[in-house]
């Protein structure tokens, strides 16, 4: 070997040396800091269940909430924040405000609470089950609005409405029964914008494409406005959606009482009431009613998309505390209505 080769060699050798050196300081320093940031959210770690005050500004992102979330360690994460905020489309819908939440919150129960907004104002409760028509008489009641202001906001074009049809006009079963809060330079436009957002907020967490009988999301919510007005107990929920459901099947008319009451305006059903050529009398017509009778809550939106396995046809009212009997037979669904009749509860 000659010796201008050699000098190469040793060049080489040096040269790989340094190479060597230099990714072994780089993956060191990296090391380092990794282990520096890991001591420093340690240090930082706040045990779980203790009471924080968040302030979420007009115009933050997801990403700007999430950071103050996990610095407060309400949220271990920012970009699952933004993950799962995006996923449920709620980036937009978050709300600025003051907020007491609490270390270690679910990411979901977090993104709930800042998209309903900061609980202030005026305490306006909406029951499960209730329809537009009663929402709106307790709207006019509350002393900021009148009757006329409320009926107005109810047809306005302004208000966002999704899940609705085109062409329907009605947002009977669209606002979501909760309690809200009503400020001083609220409308009644603003407090039912705030009902339709809330049903997109509880929506967003269920998984809609896979509703039985590839059903929308408004027919859903017809569905579970029928579950809403029908149940009397958190049980029958679910088998009252596989009724309604197999009777869909079966090519049968779903004869829910709920809907002929909401078309006749009164409870006592007569045989007159049954024949109503109402298009929400499930009695004369078949399939789903036009729209929902009332405003579910969430536990019926969940019994619509989650069925109970079983294959009812009929059920009836079996006890004062008001659980329904169920079973497929005919022969054994009139028994049982004479039973419920023999107990006065018919």
């Amino acid at each position: 070997m000659s010796r201008v080769e050699r000098r190469l060699r040793r060049r080489r050798r040096r040269r790989g040396v340094l190479v060597m050196g230099l990714l072994l300081a780089l993956v060191g320093a990296v090391v380092f800091q990794a282990l520096q940031w890991s001591a420093a959210r340690e240090e930082k770690a706040v045990p779980p269940g203790q009471e924080v005050t968040i302030t979420v500004a007009s115009g933050q992102s997801s990403v700007e909430i999430g950071r103050a979330l996990r610095e407060a360690g309400v949220v271990d994460s920012v970009n699952r924040f933004r993950d799962v905020a995006s996923e449920r489309g709620l980036d937009s819908l978050l709300k600025p405000g003051t907020y007491k939440l609490v270390t270690g919150m679910s990411i979901d129960a977090v993104l709930d609470l800042l998209a309903k907004g900061p609980r202030t104002g005026v305490q306006l409760t909406i029951p499960e089950g209730w329809t537009v028509a009663q929402i709106a008489a307790k709207l006019a009641t509350t002393g900021h609005f009148t009757k006329a202001e409320v009926d107005k906001a109810l047809k306005s074009k302004d208000l966002i409405v999704n899940y609705r049809p085109k062409g329907e006009t009605s947002l009977e079963g669209l606002l979501f029964p909760d309690t809200y809060g009503i400020e001083r330079d609220d409308t009644p436009a603003s407090v039912l914008q705030d009902m339709l957002i809330q049903l997109e907020v509880v929506l967003s967490r269920f998984q809609l494409s896979t509703a039985p009988r590839k059903l929308n999301p408004y027919q859903v919510l017809i569905v579970a406005s029928m579950i809403e007005r029908e149940a009397k107990v958190d049980a029958d929920r679910p088998k009252i959606a596989a009724v309604i459901y197999n009777r869909l099947a079966a090519g049968k008319k779903l004869e829910v009482d709920a809907t002929v009451q909401y078309a006749v305006g009164h409870s006592r059903l007569t045989l007159k009431d049954l024949g109503s050529s109402s298009p929400y009398n499930t009695y004369v017509h078949a399939g789903l009613p036009p729209t929902p009778i009332a405003s579910p809550g969430e536990a019926a939106i969940q019994a619509a998309l989650q069925p109970a396995d079983g294959d009812w046809l009929y059920y009836v009212l079996a006890s004062k505390e008001g659980e329904h009997a169920f079973t497929r037979s005919y022969e054994e669904f009139q028994r049982l209505k004479a039973q419920a009749r023999a107990k006065g509860l018919l």
